[in-house]
């Protein structure tokens, strides 16, 4: 009986084992089993990460501005390398990546399936790496991205980092939609790490990013581009910015600042200026006092609100009294009797105190708020700035807003106001982004137009824009007319602010904000120019004029806008610059005398190399016309010897370097500090010289 028990239990025990075994082996077939196969997987499995291409940033016509291409990197797979091989692998690398050895043997020892020895190095590089066939390395490939254009636009398409992340500007805004997805290789490997021969690898391709059309015109980038270098080189400025919109959408034709920096070589601007403030849009980031341009709000209240007309009279006696304070005109003697017209023209200080006194505070920053002044515009990209505006508004500070001194403001807020003028009054959203497509050519994303608000109605915009019309005509604006067109703008000459209160004696910024044609605008242009030392002063008139007479006539000529029979007729009033351009100094003062104009020569030579302005500008009358002297330069592709820049101003550089016939490429401002090539070094004619500088 006893037995049978015991046999009984011994069952029972050995069925419920069995059971247990069953359900467990269940358990791990059925619901571990896929995990677990997967973890043996990992074991055995090796994985190569394949990265994907960013996708690539279009202008408005198509033309490539980011682009990327393929690079190799290489791999190290440390269980692939015996430790008795190590050193040897570390050394031939080391040599061809001209690489620290011990830093090379210490990543290719790592306890890691896959290690980055060097990303996406030189197709020459991994050529001869290929070919050493050394045990342990392999490659995996990558992109790297490739701005064709160098420098053009650079702050506004910004830059990617060795990881293609984007880092800076539009390749930061946009990265999710650029970035794309990455991919891998995997192979199947021995117990010692060893690649199994003749198995069979798999591969997840990467997904390329979207490609991204932006609204600007690289052509009509380059115009911009071309007239800031002028200015910094004809002004001896110490920054510049300027934005051409398209008043009817908001869209941005072109944005550019100088200083600016190359993406291909983000960080080399950064070393030469021991900054990154090379990187910053200052279109977007940069605060700065209006002056007179904000003259434009003054007179859309005043209209509005009808506390002065056109034709409304005023005397300046030189200044108004207010609080205490005697703000002063920029004529000291003042302008007598005026019409308010006048006082536009004239840009007279006191004329607008009057105005803004008359509609009172409240009235004053309900317009300024309509206009977008205090808030972001919205523009998509990053790092844009809201400016400042009054806290607390009193007499004084009502009198000084009125003329645009106070405030602090950006250029984007700036353009997008003055478009309000020209479109009818209405506030414009700016953007830059036109549409994002998927690489099969599909909308992902369509940006349409979008209005902010009406800040004032289409007559009172109607009335502006004419008062507009008349400062470049008759007024102080008159450098910024463009022959056989219709144009109207308004000049700004602002103090530099000091960090502690006050302004400084010897600091302004020089701006014009304007638009052509006045009777149906195609494009807003503003140029703000930071600190001009040049010989030509510092008014918005003699600097920020003239360069935008210079963009908007090419702009509109690139858009196919042709002159106008009802032009306002300034043209006989200006005067055509000739060319002197071959001629000994002594012919270009005759030349220019008999013109009614005055001369500047610059350097030194037998011949004229070079002048500013170009023949065929007018100009008016008893205006500069500055002349580079020089030896005739040689011929293209002539070997010419690399001169010393060292010390010299950008101007002072890009003179001697045009007189032997290189072109010069600048990284930051200032003093030159470093130049590639070396001084001596002997190169063609026509080449680039790139020149660093410093302040």
């Amino acid at each position: 009986m006893q037995i049978r028990r015991r046999i009984g239990f011994t069952l029972v025990v050995f069925m419920l084992s069995l059971l247990a075994l069953i359900g467990r082996l269940a358990w791990l077939q059925l619901i571990k089993g896929p995990e677990l196969a997967s973890k043996a997987l990992a074991q055995w499995m090796r994985e190569i990460p394949v990265e994907s291409k960013r996708g690539i940033i279009y202008d408005s016509k198509g033309n490539e501005l980011a682009i990327s291409a393929s690079a190799d990197t290489v791999v190290a797979l440390p269980a692939q390398i015996e430790k008795e091989a190590a050193p040897q692998v570390a050394a031939e690398l080391a040599r061809v990546l001209n690489m620290d050895v011990n830093k090379v043997l210490d990543l290719i020892t790592k306890k890691k399936a896959a290690v980055y020895v060097a990303r996406k190095v030189d197709p020459a590089i991994a050529r001869e790496i290929r070919e050493l066939a050394l045990p342990g390395i392999t490659f995996t490939e990558e992109s790297r991205r490739y701005y064709p254009y160098g420098n053009l636009a650079s702050q506004v398409i910004g830059f990617a980092g060795i990881d293609s992340q984007g880092l800076y500007g539009l390749e930061l805004q946009y990265d999710k939609w650029l970035r794309g997805k990455p991919g891998f290789l995997q192979y199947p490997t021995d117990n010692k790490g060893q690649e199994i021969p003749n198995a069979t690898p798999s591969y997840v391709p990467p997904q390329t990013g979207y490609n991204i059309h932006l609204t600007i015109d690289q052509v009509i980038q380059h115009i911009v581009e071309r007239e800031l270098d002028n200015l910094m080189v004809m002004h001896n400025a110490e920054s510049v910015s300027a934005l051409v919109m398209n008043p009817k959408t908001g869209a941005i034709l072109a944005m550019a600042n100088r200083p600016d920096f190359d993406p291909n070589n983000f960080m080399a601007a950064v070393e030469a200026t021991g900054s990154q403030s090379v990187w910053l849009n200052q279109a977007i980031s940069g605060g700065f006092e209006p002056g007179s341009t904000f003259k434009v709000v003054t007179a859309t209240a005043g209209l509005e609100t009808g506390v002065v007309k056109e034709d409304s009279t005023y005397y300046d006696k030189g200044y108004e009294v207010v609080a205490g304070h005697r703000l002063h005109c920029w004529k000291r003697t003042g302008h007598g009797q005026e019409t308010f017209l006048e006082v536009m023209q004239n840009s007279c200080n006191p004329g607008f105190i009057d105005v803004a006194q008359k509609m009172g505070a409240e009235t004053m920053l309900e317009y300024l708020k309509k206009f977008g002044f205090g808030k972001k515009t919205g523009i998509d990209l990053p790092g844009e700035a809201v400016g400042v505006m009054f806290d607390k508004v009193g007499p004084v500070e009502l009198a000084t807003l009125s003329f645009g001194q106070g405030p602090s403001v950006t250029p984007i807020q700036q353009v997008a106001a003055m478009a309000a003028i020209a479109n009818g009054g209405k506030l414009m959203q700016p953007y830059i982004v036109e549409s994002i497509y998927d690489q099969e050519g599909q909308v992902i994303e369509q940006r349409e137009p979008k209005t902010v608000q009406q800040v004032t109605t289409p007559e009172i915009a109607a009335r502006v824009a004419a008062m507009l019309e008349s400062v470049v005509a008759d007024g102080g604006g008159r450098n910024a007319y463009i022959p056989g067109f219709r144009v109207a703008g308004k000049t700004g000459t602002a103090q530099v602010p000091k960090p502690g209160g006050g302004y400084y004696s010897d600091k302004y910024i020089a701006s014009f904000s304007g638009f052509a044609p006045a009777n149906d605008p195609k494009v807003v242009v503003f140029i703000a120019v930071h600190n001009p030392r040049g010989k030509y002063g510092h008014y918005g008139s003699q600097v920020a004029g003239p360069a935008f007479r210079n963009m908007a006539e090419d702009i509109l000529y690139y858009m196919d806008v042709h002159p106008q029979s009802e032009a306002t007729n300034v043209q006989a009033e200006l005067v055509e610059v000739p060319s002197l351009v071959n001629s000994s100094s002594t012919q270009a003062l005759e030349t220019l005398r008999d013109t009614g104009l005055n001369i500047r020569i610059d350097g030194q030579g037998a011949k004229i190399l070079d002048q500013v302005p170009k023949p065929g500008v007018r100009i008016a009358p008893g205006s500069t016309v500055v002349v580079f002297m020089g030896e005739k330069p040689p011929s293209a592709g002539e070997p010419v010897s690399v001169p010393d820049v060292a010390g010299l101003s950008l101007r002072d550089a890009s003179v001697k370097l045009s007189a032997i016939g290189l072109q010069v490429q600048a990284v930051g401002s200032g003093i030159a500090i470093d130049q590639s090539p070396a001084p001596g070094t002997v190169i063609p004619a026509g080449s680039i010289v790139t020149v660093q500088f410093r302040p």
